[in-house]
């Protein structure tokens, strides 16, 4: 399965996890929270990816997943977007890189 990850720097990351964790409890979009621990989400997108959050003391680091290349460049945006806006004080900004 085509993947894509964004290593953002910042020493909040964990905060970030944990406001998203109690935003995706709500199912916003038809999205659904998979599964949730200290620093870390899985999240499905309503069934079109999957998308993990993880915190470490110096990043956050996030995972997109989807069936093919064009599921990735159609939902990677959204995602960066959830996450500048949230982090918009702190200047985040992801930068997709494939993985593979």
């Amino acid at each position: 399965m085509p993947a894509s990850e964004a290593h953002i720097k910042t020493t909040r990351a964990a905060r970030y996890v944990e406001q998203l964790a109690s935003h995706f409890r709500h199912e916003p979009g038809g999205m659904k929270l998979l599964s949730s621990a200290p620093g870390e989400l899985l999240i499905d997108m309503g069934g079109q990816a999957t998308w993990s959050l993880r915190a470490t003391d110096d990043e956050l680091v996030l995972r997109l997943e989807a069936p093919d290349a064009t599921g990735l460049q159609e939902l990677g945006p959204h995602v960066a977007t959830r996450i500048e806006q949230i982090g918009r004080r702190d200047g985040l900004v992801v930068h997709w890189q494939p993985v593979g």
